[in-house]
């Protein structure tokens, strides 16, 4: 997939973590939130095949996720869905540390 374009500005391109730490902050904020993953995250299913992929694929394959995008300076999923359940929430603020600041919008 190459960037997205429109009247000659770039739009958006694909996103790749450049580390570890980066791309846990990103799962953070998307997979670990997101219904597509529920029920991995819960122990009873498999992951979420967009982030599996983006594991295995270099960000020029033909493969690699295209709802992985960087647009604006920002990552983010274009098929994240949030998993509103009171479960998920209730599992999302457990794992967050209150001393840590919120590091993606």
């Amino acid at each position: 997939m190459g960037r997205l374009e429109y009247q000659g500005h770039i739009v958006s391109v694909p996103y790749r973590p450049s580390n570890g730490v980066e791309g846990e902050m990103f799962m953070e904020r998307f997979c670990f939130r997101c219904a597509k993953d529920a029920a991995f995250q819960n122990g009873i299913g498999d992951s979420c095949p967009i982030a599996a992929a983006t594991m295995i694929y270099d960000e020029d394959d033909p493969k690699y996720p295209p709802e992985w995008i960087e647009e604006d300076g920002y990552p983010r999923c274009t098929a994240f869905t949030l998993d509103a359940s009171q479960e998920e929430r209730e599992r999302y603020e457990a794992r967050r540390d209150p001393r840590q600041a919120s590091l993606l919008p």
